[in-house]
């Protein structure tokens, strides 16, 4: 039959609640093969109907192709006139030997192939900042991961070449491997640090083909054993050290009163390079560290607290002089030294400015977290109790008592950390003492 867009609204009302049915739209002899379908829910849809070539058990294989629903007066699908024109594009693939439900078929590999290599087309970059959003975000210190990645990865060289710029899916294996080991050269546990994001991110990128396959896969440890260091420094090399850091090269000051810092409060580096002015009360002396800054076995406890650390007379000194500079801002520590940014330092500033300056202090080679071990060793040697160093250093000591111990440490936290500091000041103006016992440097 002639079919017109008001019959065949027409039928599509008269048929609700009914059974659907199929008629044959007329083209014309030359043109067979139209159909539409009307459905019991006040919808309809087109349909064509041809013989494919395709044989099976010794027939040719009959045909009904969807060509899309029936839209009118703004609705979503095709008019009848639209209809009739997808029915003739499909007829022209016929007449050129080409089956239409194929070539549709080729067309949906082809588009797909475009979208995967469209998501192949992000670099390094985007990769890293999707994976700290949509996966990173989710744990525990999630910028710390993030400016690993960064740092070692983004910011890295291959052959002069900035591998943040570079195409995710082009990064080979070998290319990574060689990222690793020069890494490995300078950081040997860092290395398995990065390695174990590398493997993490690109085998989610590879999930989501971001990238044809993960490039880590495969690729070992850099540093199959972790031997812990003991790296622990003399009281003339932390004079040495402390003296030296005024004229250190390349070295701005909020980078010396936090490495000075570090070796004062026995903190960790991490704790301090992401640390905000919101974490510090200098009027009370403490030193407030949030859960999230927290190492993660800490963050993982099934009741994690935040890590109380009190100030000595002489920490408060150099967060005093470091708030004249960054305490405009929101970080202590801000990213290059401008308190205006949202973001504060990378962690590997703070050992990177160590590592370049190794010369420069004339002592062996020794890292940030070293200045923590540092103050600890000394704090046991001037007869601070060892379960009260370890809650300086926010140490699991591991025993059953520690469930049921509710005491927050605090008195002996201070005494420990200004028994501490009153050392370390003589050791810095050289009139220091083997060993000074801890009634003394407390009164």
């Amino acid at each position: 039959m002639k079919l017109t867009d008001t019959d065949l609204r027409a039928r599509i009302v008269k048929n609700r609640g009914k059974p659907k049915y199929r008629l044959t739209v007329e083209r014309g002899p030359d043109r067979p093969g139209l159909m539409v379908q009307v459905y019991g829910d006040g919808t309809a849809a087109f349909l064509m109907r041809y013989v494919s070539d395709a044989v099976i058990v010794g027939k040719k294989r009959r045909v009904l192709m969807p060509l899309g629903r029936y839209g009118k007066d703004g609705k979503a699908g095709l008019s009848l006139a639209e209809a009739c024109d997808a029915h003739d594009a499909e007829l022209k693939l016929i007449e050129k030997g080409k089956d239409p439900i194929e070539e549709r078929k080729q067309r949906r590999l082809e588009d797909a192939k475009r979208r995967q290599e469209a998501a192949g087309a992000d670099t390094v970059t985007d990769l890293v900042d999707r994976f700290a959003r949509d996966v990173l975000a989710s744990r525990k210190r999630p910028n710390e991961a993030k400016q690993l990645l960064k740092s070692n990865l983004v910011d890295a060289k291959i052959d002069g070449e900035l591998v943040g710029a570079m195409k995710a899916r082009d990064l080979t294996r070998r290319q990574l491997v060689r990222l690793l080991d020069g890494i490995k050269a300078r950081a040997p546990i860092g290395a398995n640090r990065v390695h174990a994001l590398l493997v993490q991110m690109f085998t989610w990128a590879a999930a989501r083909e971001d990238v044809p396959g993960s490039p880590m896969a495969g690729v070992p440890r850099p540093t199959s054993k972790e031997t812990p260091r003991d790296r622990v420094l003399t009281a003339d090399e932390i004079r040495a050290f402390w003296t030296k850091l005024a004229d250190a090269k390349e070295m701005s000051e909020p980078t010396r009163l936090a490495l000075r810092l570090l070796l004062v409060t026995a903190q960790r580096r991490g704790e301090l390079t992401f640390a905000k002015w919101s974490h510090f009360d200098l009027d009370g002396k403490i030193w407030t560290i949030p859960v999230a800054l927290l190492k993660s076995a800490h963050s993982r406890r099934e009741k994690p607290e935040p890590h109380s650390v009190p100030l000595s007379p002489f920490a408060i000194e150099l967060l005093q002089e470091l708030k004249a500079l960054t305490g405009t801002g929101e970080y202590v520590l801000p990213h290059r030294g401008n308190s205006k940014r949202d973001r504060s330092y990378s962690e590997r500033v703070l050992s990177r400015a160590v590592r370049e300056n190794e010369q420069h202090f004339g002592i062996p080679r020794f890292t940030p977290h070293d200045l923590r071990r540092t103050a600890a060793s000394f704090m046991t040697k001037l007869k601070v109790p060892r379960l009260h160093v370890e809650k300086v250093l926010n140490h699991s000591t591991g025993d059953i008592a520690e469930v049921y111990d509710r005491h927050d440490y605090l008195p002996e936290k201070r005494t420990a950390l200004e028994t501490w500091a009153t050392h370390l000041q003589a050791i810095i103006e050289g009139r220091e003492q083997n060993v000074v016992p801890l009634a003394k440097a407390a009164g």
